[in-house]
């Protein structure tokens, strides 16, 4: 049995928050995981193994991660996923990292990356030493390739670093398995076996989350199928991404929350605003989603 498969079933689903939660008890240095600082160093040996260098240097890397943090922009609140501190000499702040945590493409969005980027430096405007960290599956995805290429650096000492969960060489998945072959080997503090089946089980549940061809080949839970085609659109409730996946699935995610929304009432909001020449009351959402990327292919040519 893998709990973290079993706890993303039905409503109880393990969301971005419970893998965010996950990554941040791993980097946090002075939690109970046994493992001390070995996984916030090899995370920033990953990132950028000179950057850190002086960091890497100290005999205990004291970080300290905070959750769903609270900034404010433009009067609107944005909640950083994971906030990483490293501390210094007399237990100040030497290096802020925040990470921003994409599980699903549905949740990608242009502007947020950005946007939380731009929170924090409104709050401290001198911040020097600070990094941006995207951590997504590796997909070749037009959002979120513009959610990462839209956030813009102010200063010459901040940096951005692009990783993925499971795939790609530069991978959360690839340094919990050296985690584990250097306490093997005797590299590191022997972890406790309760904390090792941990590891393996979230390793096990990112790939299978994360990784397109693993997902592919289990075809479980709510999301059926590899997306193909996608869509923005916009109606007087809100902005929404329409996704076509290949087992003809259709869904709709709120492009604000990165939310599921009832698919067939947001694509008939959208047909009637725009008086699209689709006949969507006696369909249902597969059929209505189908016209409705027909129009959209039709559109683009």
């Amino acid at each position: 049995m893998n709990i973290f498969h079993v706890l993303s079933q039905g409503k109880s689903r393990l969301h971005e928050p419970s893998m965010s939660a996950m990554l941040g008890y791993l980097l946090d240095s002075n939690k109970d995981h046994g493992l001390g600082d070995a996984f916030v160093r090899v995370f920033l040996n990953l990132l950028d193994k000179e950057r850190f260098k002086s960091i890497l240097e100290m005999d205990f890397v004291d970080a300290q991660v905070s959750l769903e943090e609270p900034y404010e922009l433009n009067g609107s609140r944005k909640d950083i996923d994971i906030q990483l501190t490293i501390l210094g000499e007399k237990r100040q702040e030497i290096h802020r990292i925040i990470i921003e945590n994409k599980i699903k493409v549905g949740a990608a969005n242009p502007k947020q990356l950005n946007d939380y980027y731009k929170a924090v430096i409104e709050d401290e405007p001198r911040i020097k030493n600070f990094s941006t960290v995207f951590v997504t599956p590796n997909v070749e995805n037009n959002l979120l390739s513009a959610e990462y290429e839209n956030l813009h650096l102010q200063d010459c000492l901040h940096k951005k670093y692009w990783i993925y969960w499971a795939s790609g060489g530069n991978c959360i998945t690839d340094l919990l398995t050296s985690l584990l072959a250097q306490e093997m080997s005797g590299d590191i503090n022997p972890i406790n076996e309760y904390m090792r089946h941990t590891i393996k089980a979230f390793i096990r549940h990112s790939k299978m989350t994360t990784e397109p061809t693993i997902r592919k080949s289990i075809r479980v839970g709510e999301d059926i199928g590899e997306v193909i085609k996608e869509a923005l659109i916009s109606t007087s409730s809100g902005a929404y991404k329409v996704v076509l996946r290949d087992s003809l699935q259709i869904q709709v995610f709120n492009q604000d929350s990165g939310d599921k929304e009832i698919a067939r009432k947001i694509l008939a909001e959208y047909i009637d605003e725009n008086a699209l020449l689709i006949n969507h009351s006696n369909l249902n959402t597969r059929a209505i989603g189908r016209k409705f990327f027909e129009l959209i292919d039709k559109s683009n040519h």
